[in-house]
C-alpha cells in the first residue's frame, strides 16, 4: 500500500514545482518585454529565456500575452479532490473553503509586488494583454464553476454555482489588485485575497 504521506510531500513538491516554473517563464516575459518591447518579443525567446522548450510553455501559458500576467492559477486535480471532500455544501462554507484554495498559493509568491504592477502597466498598454486577463479570469471562473457545483452536489449549468464563482473571481481580482498597489510593509497577496473572501463571508456567512 502507497504511504500516504510520501504521496502528499510529493504532491506538494509537484505543485510547488510547477508554481515555480509558471514564475521562471512569467519574469522572463516581463524581462524580454522590458528590453525588446512588446511586439518584438515570441513564444520561442520567452522558452529559451526561462530554459524550458516551447512544448513546456505551452503547458502553463496559451499565448505570450498570458504569460506577461500574474494570474491566480485554477486548483489542480489532486487539490481539487481534497476540495470536493472536505465537509459542508451551503453556499457560505464553500465560499470560504475556495478562498483559502486560492490563497494557499499565494502564500509562497515567487515574484514582487513591483512584477506584479510593472504587468499591470503593460496590461494597459497593449490591448491583446488586457484581453488575455479578462480570459484568465473567465477561465478561472469557468473552473470554479464546475468545482463548486461537484461540492454542492448541482448540476454546473446550474444558477448557483455559476454566481458564487463570479463571487469567488471578484473577490480575487480585489485582493490582488489591492496587494499590487499598495505599499511596502503592508500585508501580503494571500492576506490580501483572504480579506476579499472574508468581507463575502459577511454576505454569506459559513452554518458553521
Amino acid at each position: 500500500m502507497p504511504d500516504e504521506g510520501n504521496t502528499t510531500v510529493a504532491e506538494n513538491l509537484r505543485e510547488r514545482r510547477r508554481r515555480q516554473t509558471r514564475a521562471e517563464l512569467h519574469a522572463a516575459a516581463l524581462r524580454l518585454v522590458r528590453e525588446l518591447g512588446f511586439d518584438r518579443v515570441t513564444v520561442e525567446m520567452i522558452s529559451k529565456e526561462a530554459g524550458v522548450s516551447p512544448r513546456t510553455f505551452f503547458n502553463y501559458f496559451p499565448t505570450k500575452e498570458a504569460a506577461l500576467l500574474i494570474l491566480p492559477s485554477g486548483p489542480s486535480a489532486e487539490e481539487a479532490e481534497r476540495f470536493a471532500a472536505l465537509p459542508g455544501s451551503d453556499p457560505g462554507t464553500v465560499l470560504r473553503d475556495v478562498g483559502d484554495l486560492l490563497a494557499r498559493p499565494l502564500e509562497e509568491l515567487p515574484f514582487s509586488r513591483a512584477e506584479v504592477s510593472e504587468a499591470a502597466r503593460i496590461a494597459e498598454a497593449a490591448p491583446t494583454v488586457l484581453a488575455a486577463v479578462l480570459a484568465g479570469f473567465e477561465l478561472l471562473e469557468r473552473e470554479l464553476v464546475v468545482l463548486i457545483a461537484r461540492r454542492l452536489g448541482e448540476d454546473p449549468e446550474a444558477e448557483l454555482p455559476a454566481l458564487l464563482a463570479g463571487m469567488c473571481t471578484t473577490a480575487v481580482r480585489l485582493g490582488t489588485r489591492r496587494w499590487a498597489q499598495a505599499g511596502p510593509g503592508t500585508p501580503g497577496a494571500a492576506e490580501c485575497v483572504r480579506h476579499a473572501f472574508a468581507l463575502v463571508n459577511h454576505l454569506v456567512p459559513p452554518t458553521a
